[in-house]
């Protein structure tokens, strides 16, 4: 099990980004059961989002997950979930962040990428330190989720997922991604749109920041748990 050292890498990297974006734009422009629960007819089914200070993750069941991606077993052969991040490719993997890298991130973003992370157990206890929001929609909005990140993974010209290595932390690997990141369309912004495909009454235009996708998150959702609500 990865030590607790592991899972504040991306807050470091990400505070790093903060830091340059204020001082160069004076604002911020980013990125238990093995099964969700659900209710006793079946009627919904439950992710998680995950707020890392100044990017948010999207965390799913791992055999779900595996149903509409099921090449990813080969990398994520066990596990209970797992959490998906979506970032400028130079920026989001780059060993020392700098200042070029943030700004042509946010202004030149030529190729994207998808963090893909194993979770063992609660997701809840495993990312203790940070706000974790449980998100529980329709079936049919559950399996448009689904879609939403499958369709993220960009394919090589034989149609298989690409792989391009180890990611940040713990058991992770980088794959290339579909999308273009901008000021306008971050990491957090994506998971906005994810948000709202599974149908969460939210709309991700304008959202840049974690704390956005999680003040209008709590907003959509019933005590923070629930967009049955939605369509």
């Amino acid at each position: 099990m990865p030590g607790a050292a592991e899972f504040k890498m991306p807050m470091r990297i990400f505070a790093r980004l903060y830091t340059i974006v204020a001082l160069a734009l004076t604002l911020l422009g980013c990125t238990g059961a093995s099964i969700p629960p659900r209710l006793a007819d079946g009627s919904w089914r439950s992710y998680y989002v995950v707020n890392h200070g100044l990017h948010t993750g999207l965390v799913v069941a791992r055999p779900d997950l595996l149903q509409v991606l099921p090449t990813l077993a080969e990398a994520f052969p066990d596990g209970d979930f797992v959490e998906l991040g979506w970032g400028d490719e130079a920026f989001y993997r780059a060993p020392q962040p700098t200042l070029s890298l943030a700004l042509r991130a946010l202004f030149g973003s030529t190729s994207t990428v998808l963090h893909g992370v194993k979770i063992v157990g609660d997701p809840r206890r495993r990312f203790a330190a940070s706000e974790v929001i449980a998100v529980h929609v329709t079936e049919a909005g559950y399996r448009r989720l689904l879609a939403f990140m499958a369709a993220t993974f960009a394919r090589s010209t034989t149609g298989t997922l690409v792989a391009l290595g180890p990611g940040l932390y713990g058991h992770s690997t980088f794959y290339q991604a579909e999308g273009h990141y901008s000021l306008s369309y971050t990491c957090n912004t994506w998971v906005a749109e994810a948000l709202a495909t599974s149908g969460c009454p939210l709309s991700p235009a304008a959202v840049v920041t974690a704390g956005s996708v999680m003040s209008r998150l709590r907003r959509a959702t019933a005590a923070g748990t629930a967009c049955l609500a939605a369509r």
